[in-house]
């Protein structure tokens, strides 16, 4: 080779280096993009890798795309236990589930979601969360938002539905909406022990859980603390009744509320794949895991961390 070929070829080898450092600035440094999923909620973030250390400007366009969309999808997002609470924790101080026998080990900001069989011994909580809820609702404080990673999924079956609870509230008469902000619903874990049993997958809770967990009042209609719209906020996975009101006075119109608040127009229908992070606003939404897979063939393994929130008012 002349003298002349070896500094062309260093040329270009310096060229190429200098050019994939420019794409990966660039890449890191790409404004996410926010596309809408459905009519009726969520949106999927593009340009986003959640092994990186976002910066605040991007972790702010997903909050305020959150605040919009009440649902954030993040597809093809290979990240570690660890990468998953770092991500989380930008959106607030995390919460520590009750039920610890299911948290990971070493990181117990982890709730796993799961009915894959390590040793003998399924890895977390199996077949759960089949009836409309809001996490961590029957919590003084409950949860801002849940972060889940799919990890493992069915190939058919096994998605999540979601119900926009700003869209019930606004779907409401003027006569309904006066007499839902002046009342109050008393929520309880027990009433989650319950649909546990019904549903037949998953144990059921302790008394010393229910202990830890005493009934809480949240007003019926919540207004969000961040963009102050009003969303419905009484689901049949841990309203008990109105206060003020026995459970028999209380059930015909939480029945009416239950019934509208899943109203199809409503509703968002997650297909999860691996490697999806789906992340939900519990103060605007409800959610209903769908057990229509195989429990004994198909595997489901889930990670899923949970922001902690505030005070409903």
């Amino acid at each position: 080779m002349t003298i002349t070929e070896s500094v062309e070829k260093s040329r270009k080898t310096l060229g190429g280096a200098s050019s994939r450092k420019r794409d990966e600035r660039a890449a890191k440094s790409a404004k996410p993009e926010i596309r809408r999923v459905s009519p009726a909620l969520g949106a999927e973030v593009l340009n986003v890798d959640l092994r990186e250390d976002l910066p605040d400007e991007t972790i702010a366009e997903m909050r305020k795309a959150l605040n919009e969309n009440c649902l954030l999808l993040i597809r093809d997002q290979d990240i570690t236990p660890e990468q998953h609470v770092a991500f989380s924790r930008r959106f607030g101080e995390l919460e520590i589930h009750v039920l610890t026998e299911y948290l990971l080990p070493d990181l117990p900001e982890v709730l796993v979601l799961s009915n894959v069989k390590k040793n003998g011994k399924i890895m977390g909580r199996a077949g759960v969360g089949e009836y409309w809820h809001s996490d961590l609702q029957y919590l003084a404080k409950p949860s801002l938002g849940s972060i889940m990673h799919a990890i493992e999924v069915p190939e058919i079956g096994g998605d999540t539905m979601f119900a926009n609870q700003f869209a019930a509230y606004e779907a409401l008469s003027d006569g309904m909406r006066d007499l839902l902000d002046g009342l109050e619903v008393v929520h309880h874990f027990a009433k989650a022990r319950y649909n546990s049993v019904q549903v037949g997958y998953a144990r059921p809770y302790s008394d010393e859980e229910l202990k830890k967990t005493p009934p809480v009042t949240h007003p019926a209609v919540r207004t969000h603390p961040e963009t102050g719209r009003k969303a419905l906020y009484a689901s049949p996975g841990c309203a008990l009744n109105f206060v003020g009101m026995t459970e028999e006075e209380s059930r015909p119109l939480l029945e009416f509320l239950y019934r509208h608040a899943i109203n199809p127009r409503f509703l968002y229908r997650h297909k999860w794949r691996a490697n999806d992070i789906v992340f939900w606003d519990n103060r605007s939404l409800m959610h209903y895991a769908v057990q229509d897979y195989d429990h004994a063939s198909d595997r489901r393994h889930m990670h899923r961390t949970t922001v902690s929130g505030d005070e409903p008012y």
